[in-house]
């Protein structure tokens, strides 16, 4: 295992049951971001493609180097979602690798291919107000709200897109000659997130679905809204706590995230994970139990106030998935007042 530095990041390679497994530094409160690379027979396979930064690629590039490998030794390149850490480098490694082969959902195809088109930022910016009424009847701040939308709209003008060579779907495999993958659909973090599963030697390579210290944002999806109005579903969470089963139906041996460690008890975290959104359904319904409440008032409650706009909208949005979750459940219900959203248990 190696470390270096470069502008005050850092790198680690190392091997884990025969998976590669490259961290390289992100100055983001997730601290670092993983590519995973192992081999399936004669052909290597690379999970996500990195942040697309100069100290990033730099220090991705050691990595790779110090491992005897260049990207034209890759083969296939999985995209677990359309997050600028996790295919932010897809076409600096399709320029210098044009046999690879890349593989993402449809759905994280639509985004990437919507948003980086500058034909479609007109629609975007029509969008952009619908959503921002939106977020206001949920009751936060006109002002805080134009500053996130403009933050929303810097966005699809970063992204790099690159055409992939095969879009996946649930339940799809990719046969070799002594193993299949196979890739499970699993959203929630975004709408078109895979992860990808090893059948021969149960790895799972989950992406941002399962890490091993904190839960994944799971939100409603304004930035996808933003792009194509179709990129949204009405209860993710619902589909999130499905996809969660589905994966410990497999069986993994050990979990491989996109941030944070390995995961060598997959049942039990499935299992915590649970847990916590179960925790949060009985601290919501609590703390609307005597008097109704916005949703941005109840984050406040389960998040605190001391947050910039990005984080208060994470937590608003965290929120909004529950409600809507128990909305369907028929915990609690909705209510309009004065032009904000209301919601009290029934």
């Amino acid at each position: 295992m190696s470390n270096f530095k470069l502008t005050k990041l850092k790198y680690e390679t190392s091997e884990i049951d025969g998976v590669y497994r490259i961290k390289v530094d992100i100055p983001f409160d997730v601290k670092f971001v993983c590519v995973h690379i192992f081999e399936v027979d004669d052909k290597l396979v690379m999970i996500d493609a990195g942040f697309n930064t100069l100290p990033w690629r730099r220090l991705f590039f050691k990595a790779l180097n110090e491992l005897n490998l260049k990207i034209e030794d890759i083969d296939y390149c999985f995209v677990s979602h359309e997050h600028l850490d996790h295919c932010g480098l897809l076409k600096y490694f399709k320029r210098k690798n044009p046999d690879l082969k890349i593989l993402m959902h449809k759905t994280t195809d639509e985004s990437l291919r919507f948003g980086s088109n500058s034909n479609y930022f007109g629609r975007m910016e029509r969008n952009a107000i619908k959503i921002a009424k939106e977020i206001e009847s949920y009751g936060m701040g006109e002002k805080e709200i134009t500053r996130l939308m403009k933050s929303f709209l810097v966005w699809p003008k970063i992204v790099r897109y690159e055409a992939p060579n095969r879009l996946l779907k649930d339940d799809d495999e990719i046969s070799f000659t002594s193993n299949k993958l196979k890739i499970i659909w699993t959203p929630g973090h975004s709408l078109g997130h895979i992860c990808v599963f090893d059948i021969k030697n149960k790895h799972l390579f989950s992406g941002d679905h399962i890490l091993s210290h904190i839960t994944p944002h799971i939100g409603v999806y304004h930035i996808s809204t933003l792009i194509n109005e179709e990129l949204s579903y009405p209860n993710i969470l619902d589909l999130y706590l499905n996809s969660l089963d589905k994966i410990d139906k497999l069986n993994p041996k050990i979990i491989y995230p996109g941030h944070q460690e390995l995961i060598t008890n997959p049942h039990e975290r499935i299992l915590e994970i649970k847990k916590h959104h179960q925790n949060r359904f009985k601290e919501i319904c609590r703390s609307i139990e005597s008097k109704p409440l916005t949703p941005f008032e109840i984050s406040q409650i389960h998040f605190g106030t001391d947050l910039d706009d990005m984080n208060k909208y994470l937590a608003l949005n965290e929120i909004l998935s529950h409600l809507i979750y128990l909305e369907h459940q028929e915990k609690v219900k909705k209510f309009e007042k004065d032009g904000l959203f209301y919601f009290s248990t029934i």
